[in-house]
C-alpha cells in the first residue's frame, strides 16, 4: 500500500470498515460474515445510488434486511451501465473493464485504490510460492485488465515471465526456467493453453510445478468438456491431476474461487459466500441441485458485494459447488475471448 493510500485510508469515512475487512482479509477473526456483510450493505445503499435504487426496487432496505442471504445481488449487466456506475462516492483511480467485441458495451469495475483487492488475491492464494509464469500479456500491455492486475501483483510486478506478447508467444524465458530444474506455476486461461498446445510440442514442466487455469470455453465453438481438457493438459505438461487447478473470477469481484482437478469443486475465501438459486423460484436450491450462482464478495467493498452471475452451478453441503457452465444465452466472458481472438488474428 503506498502513501497517498494509506493517507486516504486514515482520512476515510468507511476507515473502520476498512480496519475490519483488512482483519478479515488477513486470516480467521473474531469478525463473524453476516454482522460485517449486513454492516457493507448499509455503507452501500447509502453511498450508492444506482445500486440503493435497485434494492428499493426490490424493497430491500437496511431496515428491511436482517440477513446476509437477503442482502440484494446485481446481474453482472449492472456493471455495463456508464451513466450509473457502481461506486460509493469516493474518488476513482483504477477501473477494470470486462472484455468485449467493438460493438458490446463494456462493464467497468471501480476502485479508489487496490489494498484491499490485492490483499484478497494475496491471502486467496492457494498454491506453493513457487517461481511463476504467465500466458498472458502484463499490465504495462494491458492496464485495464484485473486478470493482468492480478497475476501482476502475484509476480511482484516481474514482467519478463509475461509469455504473451504483442498477442505472440514468447517461450524464451520459461525454458531458460526450465533448464534449471526447478518447479514453477504456469497460469493463464483455457484459450490460450489450448492455443499452446495446438502451435508447440509437449512441454514437460518440472516435477512439483503446477498449473493454473482460468475462463473457460463458453460462447465459443469448442466442443471439449473438462476432463477431457485436463487430460490434454496432463499429457502435454506431464503433470499429475492434482497439480492442475482451475480459477474462478470476473472482473466484477476482488476475489477468486479455486478447483483442483477435473472433478475438484470450488471453493471462495472465507471472506466470500456463495448461494445457488432456482431459476424460477429465487430460493436455494437443496445439496446436489442446481441453480444460477450468485456471489457476496465483502472485499467489493465500494462498489457492490452481491453479484448475480450467468453461470450455473452445483450445491454442495461443505460450502463448495461444482461449476456447470455459463447460462446459454449469455455473451461468452470477457479474458478468456479476448486472448482467444488475438491469438487467432
Amino acid at each position: 500500500m503506498t502513501e497517498m493510500e494509506d493517507l486516504t485510508l486514515q482520512e476515510s469515512d468507511d476507515s473502520d470498515l476498512i480496519h475490519r475487512l483488512n482483519k478479515l482479509l488477513s486470516g480467521p477473526s473474531c469478525e463473524d460474515f453476516s454482522p460485517l456483510a449486513l454492516d457493507i450493505f448499509k455503507f452501500q445503499f447509502d453511498r450508492n445510488r444506482p445500486y440503493a435504487a435497485f434494492a428499493r426496487s426490490l424493497e430491500k432496505t437496511p431496515e428491511t434486511v436482517s440477513r446476509w442471504q437477503e442482502i440484494p445481488a446485481v446481474p453482472t449487466a449492472a456493471f455495463k451501465l456508464p451513466d450509473f456506475p457502481l461506486t460509493c462516492g469516493r474518488e476513482i483511480l483504477t477501473t477494470f473493464f470486462t472484455s468485449g467485441t467493438t460493438t458490446e458495451t463494456k462493464g467497468s469495475h471501480h476502485f479508489p485504490f487496490t489494498h484491499l483487492y490485492e490483499k484478497a488475491i494475496s491471502h486467496g492464494w492457494p498454491l506453493p510460492k513457487l517461481p511463476t509464469f504467465f500466458l498472458a500479456s502484463s499490465a504495462l500491455e494491458s492496464p485495464q485488465s484485473s486478470l493482468s492486475h492480478m497475476f501482476g501483483h502475484l509476480n511482484d510486478g516481474n514482467d519478463s515471465r509475461f509469455l504473451l506478447k504483442n498477442s505472440k508467444f514468447h517461450l524464451g524465458r520459461l525454458f531458460l526456467h526450465l533448464a534449471s530444474g526447478q518447479p514453477l506455476i504456469l497460469m493463464g486461461t483455457a484459450l490460450a493453453f489450448r492455443h499452446l498446445m495446438e502451435v508447440h510440442g509437449s512441454i514437460p514442466l518440472p516435477p512439483g510445478s503446477h498449473l493454473l487455469e482460468t475462463g473457460g470455453y463458453k460462447g465459443t465453438s469448442i466442443a471439449l468438456s473438462k476432463p477431457e481438457f485436463y487430460h490434454h493438459l496432463s499429457e502435454f505438461f506431464k503433470l499429475p491431476p492434482d497439480h492442475l487447478h482451475n480459477e474462478y473470477g470476473m472482473t466484477e469481484l476482488s476475489s477468486q474461487a479455486y478447483a483442483t482437478g477435473p472433478n475438484g469443486p470450488h471453493r471462495f475465501p472465507h471472506w466470500c459466500r456463495h448461494l445457488i438459486l432456482d431459476p424460477e423460484t429465487e430460493r436455494e436450491v437443496a445439496p446436489g441441485e442446481t441453480g444460477y450462482l450468485v456471489i457476496h464478495d465483502l472485499a467489493n467493498l465500494h462498489s457492490v458485494c452481491g453479484i448475480r452471475t450467468q453461470d450455473f452451478a452445483t450445491r454442495h453441503e461443505d460450502n463448495s459447488f461444482t461449476l456447470i457452465g455459463r447460462d446459454p444465452g449469455a455473451l461468452p466472458r470477457g479474458c478468456s475471448r479476448t486472448i482467444d481472438q488475438a491469438l487467432s488474428s
